[in-house]
């Protein structure tokens, strides 16, 4: 089993979040940097597979800075040498595939292949309708409801993830369907001699038939490729169908057994290995006690405040409950698995039950820097590393 961590670049703590503005402030965002630094270098030196962060725009509040993941991927991996960085994930629907196929494998190519890619579908419309308004319907969801919303960021996910495989796998392709012609029809390209001589994708006449991305990525290698979060049967199947491993947050363990059942049915299907991910907060100290102090303050603030009024209770709920209608608080996502808190025996009891129930091939710590002092998740990590994990994987060291 690999083991990451999935970050929420979180700016300042608690109380520095709500003076407001925090996500505008220069010191708290150059505090952001040194205290990932200082975690991605100790990952680093233990055998830890990757990090990767969300994607999100306009954070002003400063809970989940992550504006540009491609690019601070490349600032950590500066600064690594063997870690993976990585997306968890790019939003695809509100991106030009062909840029983001080039970024990733630029980023590739400067860490030497340490680059792994995740795609989502975006759930936030202040960014994704804002940065996605030039594609039809994007910044319409009140009009055309949410279930055509729902679809359309679905037709865009799955032929910006087409464009993107075709980019990294072939030296030049062509793509035509309902949201792109690539390249565009009837595009006359003045120095097609030279392209015909040193290149390809030109026909006789000198128009293009086919574009290429550079660089490739490392060696031309295809990158990890991840789908967070993957809450229902339909994406876990495709993520599967399509060698994409699958990152599940459910806690629900009846509900994630299936879950993982149709995976493994996919994969055998389609003839594609199977693989299957999972996050949980994790957050370990000397005591319980201390511990859950600690947990009580991280990510439960951001998930109780931020997350829950998109929906996210759905990760946490029972067969037959209503995500908006269960108790929304630290209590219930301990009590419900999300988080999982305590001294190392006690994380280590915890996480024997959860990979007997919900066996992994990658295990993502959700990590949110920032709302823990940086002294108290530099132990956790070390109380982790040396006590936790090594029961669990011989990746660690």
């Amino acid at each position: 089993m690999e083991i990451g961590a999935f970050y929420l670049p979180v700016i300042g703590n608690i109380e520095e979040i709500e003076k407001g503005m925090a996500g505008k402030r220069t010191d708290l965002y150059q505090q952001m940097l040194k205290e990932l630094t200082e975690q991605a270098q100790y990952m680093d030196a233990h055998g830890y597979y990757g990090m990767g962060t969300t994607e999100h725009h306009f954070h002003i509040e400063g809970e989940e800075v992550s504006t540009n993941p491609v690019l601070l991927d490349l600032y950590i991996g500066m600064q690594t040498k063997n870690l993976k960085v990585g997306q968890l994930g790019n939003v695809l629907p509100a991106h030009n595939p062909v840029r983001l196929a080039e970024d990733i494998a630029m980023v590739d190519q400067m860490t030497g292949g340490r680059a792994f890619a995740g795609f989502a579908r975006g759930y936030q419309p202040r960014w994704v309708a804002t940065l996605g308004q030039q594609i039809d319907g994007m910044a319409k969801e009140p009009e055309i409801g949410a279930q055509a919303y729902d679809n359309l960021k679905r037709e865009l996910y799955e032929d910006h993830f087409e464009i993107i495989m075709k980019a990294w796998g072939k030296d030049t392709f062509s793509h035509k369907s309902k949201f792109w012609e690539i390249p565009p029809a009837n595009t006359y390209w003045a120095t097609h001699d030279v392209t015909r001589k040193y290149g390809q994708g030109v026909d006789g006449k000198g128009y293009l038939t086919e574009i290429g991305i550079v660089p490739p990525t490392y060696n031309k290698r295809m990158p990890d490729l991840f789908q967070p979060f993957s809450v229902s049967e339909r994406s876990i199947v495709w993520a599967q169908q399509n060698k994409v491993t699958p990152i599940t947050i459910i806690t629900d363990v009846p509900t994630a057994q299936e879950h993982i059942r149709a995976a493994q049915k996919a994969a055998a299907d389609s003839g594609t290995a199977y693989r299957m991910g999972m996050t949980r907060e994790i957050v370990v100290a000397d005591t319980d006690e201390e511990a859950r102090a600690i947990a009580s303050r991280a990510g439960a603030y951001v998930w109780c405040n931020f997350f829950q009024p998109f929906g996210f209770n759905a990760a946490i709920t029972r067969k037959g409950e209503d995500p908006f209608a269960i108790k929304n608080d630290f209590e219930t996502i301990e009590e419900r698995g999300l988080v999982i808190c305590g001294s190392p025996d006690t994380v280590k009891r915890k996480l024997e039950k959860l990979f007997k129930d919900l066996p992994c091939d990658y295990f993502w710590l959700f990590t949110y820097n920032g709302l823990i002092p940086q002294n108290k998740m530099m132990r956790h990590f070390e109380l982790l590393t040396e006590k936790v994990l090594p029961h669990f994987t011989d990746k660690i060291r």
